[in-house]
């Protein structure tokens, strides 16, 4: 996705139209949720010191419960980061950067820490959501209705907002950094591969 808009930005001469960018955030944050749901499933349930199905259930129904709580992050996820690339490129432009990425390292970690703090309050519910049914089962309406009458849908929001701020930073900076290391002199666009790379060593960072 990326590489189309950067293809499209070539073609025309300038940065790519905000409405590409929002769709690729969306696609990607669906395709990350897919991708990644069982993974973090066993992360959770490994915290908890739980397991997601019994081991002596059949492999099918021990599959279908690492995707348990899948619902409130696909349904929102690629929305939410729509959103987030969103704030993220107007903040930098109202900070006086340049369109594309050419923006000084410290307004990108700038305009990141605002992104992350500001979508905070959008994704805590969510998140909460996604964990109790990985930790407890059930539907989504049943923990839905779980969650409000317990007063649990903020709980821990100073924590959450401050992961989001932080990681936000972390995250994106290394991003810029990785890809400006790796970017040589005189190239008219950038490589899909290096991105990947750039986007890998972010995430694992």
């Amino acid at each position: 996705v990326q590489a189309s808009m950067h293809r499209r930005e070539d073609a025309v001469g300038g940065s790519p139209p905000r409405w590409l960018g929002l769709v690729s955030g969306g696609i990607a944050g669906a395709t990350g949720v897919l991708v990644g749901h069982a993974f973090d499933t066993m992360k959770v349930q490994a915290q908890l010191g739980g397991a997601s199905a019994p081991s002596t259930a059949p492999l099918p129904q021990r599959i279908l419960a690492l995707y348990r709580g899948i619902l409130p992050p696909l349904l929102t996820t690629g929305a939410v980061r729509a959103v987030y690339f969103a704030i993220f490129e107007n903040v930098k432009l109202g900070l006086g950067a340049p369109p594309g990425d050419t923006a000084p390292l410290q307004t990108v970690l700038l305009a990141a820490g605002v992104t992350g703090c500001s979508v905070a309050p959008l994704t805590q519910p969510f998140v909460a959501l996604k964990i109790w049914q990985q930790a407890n089962g059930g539907t989504l309406a049943a923990a839905s209705a779980a969650m409000w009458s317990r007063g649990r849908v903020f709980h821990g929001f100073g924590l959450h907002a401050g992961l989001e701020t932080v990681g936000s930073m972390v995250y994106l900076g290394v991003y810029q950094c990785a890809k400006r290391g790796l970017a040589r002199p005189g190239e008219a666009s950038e490589p899909l591969e290096r991105r990947v790379a750039a986007g890998g060593l972010a995430g694992g960072t």
